[in-house]
C-alpha cells in the first residue's frame, strides 16, 4: 500500500506540474457553468415569452381575450405587445416574439351569434415551446367561448330574450376562472441555472479529469516506466492501486472545489452537504470505471484520448449535460437512466431542489453498478497492460 500511495503522490505532483487537471477539472466547467447559466438567467426553470397581438375586431369578445393575459399565472410568465396590424404582428415572430395572435374583424360578432370565429396563431420559427403556449392559450380560450355559446343557446332555449345575448356572452368571458394554477416546484423550491448547470458540467469534465489518469498508464508503457518498475520489486496491484487513487483524488477534489465555487460565485444550492460529498464519490467511481475501461482497449495515448472523448461527450448527450433532460421526447428521458450522467445529475437535482437526502438512493445504487461492472473489467484490462511489459 505505501508503494501505491507514492505512484499516487508522483502522478498527482505531474498533474497539478503541467495544470491539465486544475484547467480540465475547474476552470473549463466553472467557465461553462456561468457562460450557460448567465445565458439562461431566470427562464431556465419558469417559462417566459412575449406575444404580440393584433385585434382587428375592438369587440368585447375581443377584449376578453386581452384580458387573458392579465391573470395572475400569465401575467408573471408572459408580456402581451398590441400591434397595429396583422403584418406588423407576423413580422414580430421573426426576431421578437414567440408567436402572434391575429383577431380578424367581426370577431365578437360572430361569436355573439353563434357562428364560427377564428383567432389566429403565428408562431416563431425559433422558439418552439413558446409557440406551442400560444397555441394553447388560444385553444383553451376557444373553449372556453364554445362553452360560452352552448349556455347562451341553452338559455334562450329556457325563454331568455335574444335580446341579452350579447351581455350574457360578454359576461361570460370576462369571468374570472373557477379553477387556478398553483405553482410549486416538487421539492420544495425552483431550481436555478447555477444548480442544474454546476453538477452537470462538472460531470461532463469529470470523465475528462478521472481519463488523465487512465491515460498515465499507456504514457508510461510508451516510455518504459512500466518496464522498470516490474523490474523492481513492485506488483502490477501496487501500480494499479497507485494510479485508481491518484485518478479518484483528482475527480473528487475538482467536483468538491466546484461545489464551493460554484455556490460562492454563481449561487448555486447543492443540497445537503453529507449527501453531496457520497453522491460526488460515486459519480468519481462511476466515471473511473468507464473511462479506464475504455482507455485500455486502446493501443495509444492519441487513441485513448480519442475513444475518452469521444465516450464523454456521447454520455453528456444522452445524460442531460448539455441541455435539461426533461425538454426532451420521452424516448431519450429513458435513455438518460442508462448513463452515469444521468443518474448522478438526477440525484444533484433532487437536493438542489430540496429534496431529502433519502431520495438519492435510487441514483447511488445505479453509479455502484456502473462502478462496479466498469471497474472490474478495467482492473482486468489494465492487469494485461502492466504484465505484457
Amino acid at each position: 500500500m505505501p508503494i501505491a500511495l507514492v505512484i499516487a503522490a508522483k502522478d498527482l505532483r505531474q498533474r497539478l506540474r503541467d495544470r491539465s487537471a486544475l484547467v480540465v477539472g475547474v476552470a473549463a466547467p466553472l467557465v461553462l457553468a456561468l457562460i450557460i447559466s448567465a445565458a439562461l438567467g431566470g427562464g431556465f426553470s419558469r417559462f417566459h415569452a412575449t406575444y404580440a397581438l393584433y385585434d382587428g375586431d375592438r369587440g368585447p369578445v375581443a377584449r376578453s381575450f386581452a384580458a387573458v393575459f392579465g391573470t395572475p399565472q400569465l401575467r408573471r410568465a408572459v408580456r402581451l405587445r398590441t400591434v397595429r396590424s396583422a403584418a406588423e404582428a407576423e413580422a414580430l415572430t421573426k426576431n421578437d416574439v414567440a408567436a402572434a395572435f391575429v383577431i380578424p374583424p367581426g370577431f365578437s360578432g360572430s361569436v355573439t351569434a353563434g357562428d364560427p370565429a377564428v383567432i389566429r396563431v403565428v408562431r416563431s420559427r425559433s422558439d418552439l415551446i413558446g409557440g406551442q403556449v400560444a397555441v394553447d392559450i388560444a385553444a383553451a380560450f376557444a373553449s372556453r367561448v364554445e362553452g360560452t355559446q352552448l349556455a347562451v343557446r341553452s338559455a334562450l332555449a329556457a325563454g331568455a330574450p335574444a335580446s341579452e345575448a350579447a351581455a350574457l356572452v360578454t359576461r361570460a368571458t370576462r369571468a374570472p376562472p373557477v379553477v387556478t394554477l398553483a405553482d410549486t416546484a416538487a421539492g420544495g423550491r425552483q431550481l436555478k441555472p447555477a444548480s442544474y448547470f454546476g453538477p452537470a458540467m462538472a460531470i461532463f469534465f469529470l470523465f475528462f479529469t478521472v481519463g488523465l489518469g487512465a491515460r498515465s498508464l499507456l504514457a508510461e508503457r510508451r516510455q518504459a516506466t512500466l518496464a522498470r518498475l516490474q523490474a523492481a520489486p513492485i506488483s502490477a496491484r501496487a501500480v494499479l492501486g497507485g494510479k485508481a487513487i491518484a485518478s479518484f483524488v483528482l475527480g473528487f477534489s475538482s467536483m468538491l472545489v466546484l461545489v464551493v465555487v460554484s455556490s460562492v460565485l454563481l449561487g448555486a444550492r447543492w443540497g445537503h452537504p453529507i449527501a453531496v460529498l457520497v453522491l460526488i464519490v460515486a459519480a468519481v467511481l462511476a466515471a473511473m470505471g468507464i473511462t479506464a475501461l475504455v482507455v485500455t482497449a486502446a493501443k495509444t495515448e492519441e487513441q485513448a484520448g480519442g475513444y475518452a472523448s469521444a465516450v464523454g461527450v456521447v454520455l453528456a448527450l444522452l445524460g442531460g449535460n448539455f441541455i435539461p433532460i426533461s425538454s426532451a421526447p420521452a424516448v431519450l428521458r429513458r435513455l438518460t437512466l442508462l448513463t452515469p450522467n444521468g443518474w448522478a445529475l438526477r440525484g444533484f437535482t433532487d437536493l438542489g431542489t430540496g429534496a431529502r437526502a433519502s431520495a438519492i438512493v435510487p441514483s447511488l445504487v445505479a453509479l455502484a453498478l456502473f462502478a462496479g461492472v466498469t471497474g472490474g473489467f478495467a482492473v482486468a484490462r489494465a492487469n494485461r497492460v502492466v504484465h505484457a511489459q
